[in-house]
């Protein structure tokens, strides 16, 4: 029996059903200049570096011109997949099954395929573009004190070279390296590791002074690394003339954007702390909290309220389930019948998306130590954790064209192929990556 108008109806029928299931399309921005022609094709993205200084207005004064660093970016359609299956005449002629449902099952076969390589795609993208200090994990600090712990920055055109060293003799030397303890008793390397890139680090003064959160780019040695800001900025409100990284004298927690002269670039004896060092331990106990830390970090960047998004594994549903802040109906909304978009819940101002846990991008956690009494002992890779994405929708940008379908005879067969091809691509702008989070998660 004849599969009628198979090869016409194929592909819009799997297009129709990967919007339906898959999480990006619900999820991501659409806004972008440009047509997908083909592969490499670049989509305009327009974004400011810098946010607008509004400033106090006084009668017979001249008003103070600010420039605009704008930026050009672009969605580069830096993937393509395929399809090609071929169904054999003969088989066809004598298959038992209907063939509605033969169409169905190759329909949502094909689907589910490029819901997987799309999905898993976007989560890397997401996972990579999120800016330092929007990580919630377990932080690591080195306290400073004395003259041989102390952390200092020298800025540099791109940003700044962090330099530290702990309080520690290894033999008879003072070795610039120690062992630190974390508050759950972790015993932690106080240096840099290679792990350390694309993490944020920032400098600190006791529990009430702090520098902005810097990302950490490249790693000299144990004891120096060369640091950015979130959005890769040297000039433009709020960075202070000459300061080239924003925060010297305090992060926005503790004196927002005010400016003085005791900065770590001209005054040693600080100490640093690594952010989301090493992934969470997330349970039913704790899940509800981390939601509202991820709900207060985007409130912190002033993302619009409605349109948040959190991507995480299937087991969290369980674990929301039984949490008891949403006992016995705390969850705002429960997907019970139709789950469009993988999306099962509502909870703390985030629509909650389920996936694979095998789908999200991974990161290993900072280095632990075996020294005891502050000497070194043996530096081992820290634990890998899952980056689990908390998002407003104008995070990530994302393209998505099916290019090309045809039907063609297969040469020495009896059978007729099948083919089509698929492009997109995805990005986060740089001034969107405070749009975005990440809870740094171990395994569940």
């Amino acid at each position: 029996m004849a599969i009628n108008d198979f090869g016409i109806n194929f592909a819009s029928k799997v297009l129709r059903k990967f919007y339906e299931t898959a999480v990006t399309p619900s999820v991501t921005n659409r806004d972008y200049e440009g047509e997908i022609k083909a592969f490499g094709d670049r989509l305009r993205i327009l974004s400011f570096l810098h946010d607008i200084s509004i400033s106090e207005y006084t009668a017979g004064t001249d008003m103070t011109t600010q420039p605009l660093f704008d930026t050009s970016e672009e969605v580069v359609i830096e993937r393509q997949r395929y399809y090609n299956f071929a169904i054999d005449k003969v088989e066809e002629l004598f298959t038992q099954a209907d063939p509605g449902d033969v169409a169905d099952t190759l329909i949502a076969n094909a689907a589910k395929e490029v819901e997987k390589i799309v999905d898993n795609y976007v989560l890397g993208v997401l996972g990579d573009g999120t800016r330092a200090g929007n990580w919630l994990g377990q932080n690591v600090r080195v306290a400073g004190g004395g003259e041989t712990t102390h952390a200092s920055i020298a800025t540099t055109a791109a940003g700044g070279t962090l330099s530290v060293q702990a309080d520690t003799l290894s033999g008879t030397a003072f070795s610039g390296e120690a062992t630190v303890e974390a508050p759950d008793g972790t015993l932690f390397y106080s240096g840099f590791t290679t792990d350390d890139l694309g993490k944020a680090v920032r400098l600190t003064s006791g529990a009430t002074w702090a520098t902005e959160w810097y990302r950490i780019t490249a790693r000299t040695d144990s004891n120096t690394v060369s640091i950015v800001n979130w959005d890769d900025s040297t000039e433009g409100y709020p960075i202070p003339n000459g300061d080239i990284l924003r925060g010297l004298y305090g992060g926005k927690d503790f004196t927002s954007d005010v400016n003085g002269d005791d900065k770590p670039t001209v005054r040693t004896g600080w100490g640093w702390e690594f952010g989301a060092a090493i992934p969470t331990t997330v349970t039913s106990s704790n899940i509800y909290e981390h939601f509202t830390m991820l709900d207060e970090i985007l409130n912190k960047d002033l993302n619009p309220i409605e349109d948040r998004h959190i991507v995480v594994p299937f087991s969290v549903k369980t674990m929301l389930l039984q949490a008891s802040e949403l006992q016995p109906s705390g969850i705002e909304m429960l997907y019970t019948t139709t789950i469009i978009n993988a999306r099962v819940a509502r909870v703390a101002g985030f629509d909650v998306h389920i996936t694979s846990q095998g789908r999200f991008s991974t990161k290993v956690g900072h280095g632990t130590s075996t020294g005891q009494g502050g000497s070194i002992g043996t530096v081992t890779a820290g634990t890998t954790g899952y980056l689990w994405p908390a998002f407003h929708k104008s995070f990530c940008t994302f393209a998505f064209k099916w290019s090309e379908t045809r039907t063609v005879e297969a040469e020495n067969q009896f059978a007729k192929k099948y083919q089509g091809l698929y492009l997109f691509g995805a990005k986060v702008p740089i001034l969107r990556r405070s749009a975005g989070a990440v809870l740094y998660a171990q395994s569940v």
